[in-house]
């Protein structure tokens, strides 16, 4: 009987990881051929992938467009549109810390996760070759034109990103009180 209940609690478990999984990857796969030239010429990365993926995102779609990365990083260009025909296609620019007439806005950035609920990503860059190590940001889509506006970052020297953790921006306090 206990075998049978804990057969029944790992099959539960599976089923909601799976269900869990299959919200995160709602991407849709878009052959080199089926992509919106409207979409591909906003992105500048130099590469030319094979398949891209589409996202429903924020009113819109998000095309994820594969760049150049490393074993630490999955980079991509990201191009917002209002149909999945790529509609008013735009590179979206994401606004670093420090002062934009110093910084200039990314146009692709690393390892991407959503949250659609607040239209919001953020990316982890890892780089061991320099001094801050791991660096992470948050950015929330904001406005008529829905453009990435920076709520929160942090970086480390620690590559695994376990301690000595810096935040240099932290909006996110301010954003739940509206």
């Amino acid at each position: 009987m206990r075998a049978l209940a804990v057969a029944a609690i790992t099959i539960a478990l599976g089923a909601a990881a799976a269900t869990a999984q299959s919200a995160q990857s709602d991407d849709v796969t878009i052959n080199k051929s089926d992509i919106p030239k409207t979409v591909a010429v906003q992105v500048g990365c130099g590469t030319t992938p094979e398949s891209i993926a589409r996202k429903a995102f924020a009113d819109g779609f998000i095309f994820r467009w594969p760049c150049a990365g490393n074993h630490a990083n999955q980079i991509e260009a990201l191009v917002y549109a209002t149909t999945i025909n790529g509609t008013d296609a735009r590179l979206l620019q994401f606004p670093m810390p420090g002062q934009p007439s110093k910084v200039k806005p990314a146009s692709e950035i690393a390892n991407v996760t959503w949250f659609p609920e607040t239209r919001e990503l953020m990316s982890v860059f890892v780089d061991p070759e320099t001094r801050i190590c791991r660096r992470e940001g948050r950015w929330r889509l904001d406005g008529k034109k829905l453009t990435p506006r920076l709520i929160f970052w942090r970086e480390t020297r620690d590559c695994d990103g376990k301690r000595g953790w810096r935040t240099v921006l932290d909006q996110t306090r301010s954003l739940k009180s509206k």
